[in-house]
This record gives structure tokens, sequence and C-alpha cells, in this order.
């Protein structure tokens, strides 16, 4: 492995997320109903909980500021959002259902036919690192995303305004065919998962700097339980909730009080969800892994409940 390649993964999580973050300010500043939801101004729609945009890794994207605490003295004093709906044009973002669930699905039209290749309806690709493999596939209990890196980086992501307030749980199912053999989400050099959730909340006025990330992983070695901030982006939190090749090809759920872990991940109460996204990367390892995904599921009560150990904070 060359040495230069840790640093172009580090400085790819910065990247991508920054990115994201410009494409999302875009949109917010070319429309006077986006301007009102998210810098707080007056507007007369009705109220609806809401936010904006972000992600992560990559290699090939210039470094930008994704840091914090930003550009607040104190980041508990940042502005609240307006909760004000503002959806861009063309673009679906899932809204509650009348179960009281906002639900993310794995695409927003059922194709022609199985397996499909290519991004779903309703979801945008980034890739880091190589070309990306991604098909629609059945699964069991309905669509599923098919995710395969060889020595790639890529993610899949979409908006989705969450007030966690309300909906403060996430429930998702996933399985794992292959692993990184050497992933370690502990090392800047092994940082390689096969299946991998991200949850982004932009902070405004200053997203670049302000926003904040938890992912969810199911890393090679490094125990469930561990959460890691990340050595590149200390706005970025890492929590490991599948480890190792026991549960291979089995599709395993899990849900996550993501409000209880803000909290206690950044010490302050959680602004609105913008972003989520999934995620594989082989490419610091040189290895290969394939992972699937289900739907994600924000809830106002638990579906069911997982626990894992006491975290190991680094």
């Amino acid at each position: 492995m060359s040495r230069g390649r840790p640093r172009r993964q580090g400085g790819a999580l910065v990247a991508v997320a920054a990115l994201l973050l410009v494409a999302g300010a875009a949109v917010v500043l070319s429309n006077p109903r986006h301007r009102a939801f998210y810098l707080g101004f007056a507007a007369p729609d009705p109220p609806a909980p809401g936010a904006g945009a972000a992600e992560r890794p990559g290699r090939a994207l210039p470094r930008a500021p994704f840091r914090l605490p930003g550009g607040f003295s104190d980041p508990a004093s940042a502005p609240e959002i307006s909760p004000v709906a503002a959806v861009a044009p063309g673009r679906h973002v899932p809204r509650p259902d009348a179960g009281g669930r906002i639900v993310v699905p794995v695409t927003d039209r059922a194709p022609f036919r199985l397996p499909a290749e290519g991004v779903p309806a309703g979801w945008a690709l980034r890739e880091f690192a190589g070309r990306a493999t991604v098909e629609l596939v059945r699964a069991d209990a309905g669509f599923a995303l098919r995710l395969r890196s060889v020595h790639t980086s890529f993610a899949l992501h979409r908006d989705v305004i969450v007030d966690l307030r309300e909906f403060p749980f996430l429930g998702w199912t996933w399985k794992v065919r292959h692993l990184p053999g050497a992933g370690d989400v502990r090392q800047r050099a092994t940082d390689d998962q096969a299946a991998q959730v991200y949850v982004i909340f932009p902070r405004w006025p200053s997203p670049l700097t302000a926003s904040d990330v938890i992912g969810y992983v199911w890393d090679s070695r490094a125990p469930v339980g561990t959460r890691v901030v990340s050595p590149t982006a200390g706005n970025v939190r890492i929590v490991v909730v599948d480890s190792g090749g026991a549960g291979l090809d089995v599709w395993r759920r899990h849900e996550r009080n993501v409000a209880e872990d803000y909290a206690a991940l950044f010490g302050r109460r959680p602004p609105r969800v913008g972003q989520v996204a999934v995620m594989i990367d082989t490419n610091d390892t040189r290895g290969d892994a394939e992972a699937w995904f289900g739907d994600l599921v924000f809830s106002r009560a638990p579906v069911e409940h997982t626990e894992i150990p006491t975290s190991m904070l680094r």
C-alpha cells in the first residue's frame, strides 16, 4: 500500500461531506422557500419539519473544511432551523406516513425487471475510487440495494427531513456476503467496511464547518460497540454495530435511537437530519466486499430493541 493512500481516503471523507453541502447550499440560496426553511426567515407555508445535505469519504476530490465546532463559539447556540417544509423541484423527499414513520425506500419506483443495474430512483451516486457496482435486487421483504466493491469506494445518498424530537429511532436491515478481510475502522490505513449507514446533520449558516455526521458500520475487526472519532474529521463519529464474519449472508436488523446517540457522541441535543447515505469501500485494503441494504425507517417508537456493548471511544 502506498504511503499516500490513507491520507487520500481521509481527505475524501472531508471532501465528500463538503461537496454535498455545497450542492445543498446552492439549492437553498436559489429558492426563497429554501432560504426561509434553512436560515430561519419567515415564510407563508404551513409548518413541517426540515433540514439540508451531506455525506462521507472519497479519494480524488479536493480537500475542504469540515470540522467541529465550526463557525459557532458555542455549537449548542447554533440557530434553530425554521420548521418550514422545502423540497427541491423534481426531488422526492420522504415524508411521514399514516403509521407515524418516515420510510426511506431503496427505490422510489419499481423497475421493469430485476436485478436492475444502476442507481435506483430517488438516490444519487458519488464514486470516490474506481467504478461503482450497484444493483436493485429482490429480497424476501421486497427490494434491496446490492453494492459490490473491488478496490473501490462509493456511496449512495438522498435527502430526508427528520426532526429527531418526533422521530428519534432509525431502523434498517442489511446483510454482508464478503468483508474486506483487513478492514479496521480504528486505523486510517485500513478504514474499509462492507456495510455503512450515515446520518448527516447540517448546521446553518456554516454547513461546511459545523455539520455533524454519525456512521453505523459493519467492521471486519473492530468489536461491536466500538465508537471512533474520525482522525481526519472531528465532526464525524463512527459506531460499530456488527463485526466480523460470524453473521455473513444473513439479514440482520438494527435499530438505533439516533437522538440519544447524537447526544452521547456530540454532547448536545441534535439538530434536524438532512440526509442519509449508504456506502461500501475496499480501496485502502485493496480487498473486495459485497453488502445488501433494505429500506431505512425513522420512527416515533422503537420497533425492535437492539443493544450494543459499552462503547470504546477513542
